[in-house]
């Protein structure tokens, strides 16, 4: 699986989802926040952009959002997964 594939399939697919999710339980401001963390990803092959949206996401538990329990575990395994990604791709390539 290509990077581009990867982040189709596991970050853009998901967000989608829980967009839907919040559209439906009527959560603007998490749907809000969701879409501006989706739109920092224009481009599926930029590293830079999916560190930034990592670093985004990341920030969702911090603001005071409300989560239904299906939404919290959604985003926990997003997060689970493009923590452990994030490490890999800003970890540095030279040996020390």
């Amino acid at each position: 699986m290509t990077f581009e594939e990867t982040v189709e399939m596991h970050f853009v697919q998901p967000i989608q989802v829980l967009l839907e999710a919040f559209a439906k339980e009527g959560a603007e401001a998490e749907h809000a926040y969701f879409s501006g963390v989706l739109a920092i990803v224009k481009d599926n092959a930029s590293e830079a952009q999916m560190l930034a949206a990592v670093i985004e996401l990341s920030r969702c538990a911090f603001l005071g959002f409300y989560y239904s329990p299906a939404t919290q575990s959604q985003i926990n395994d997003l997060l689970d997964y493009w923590i452990d990604i994030a490490h890999t791709m800003s970890a540095d390539t030279e040996p020390h």
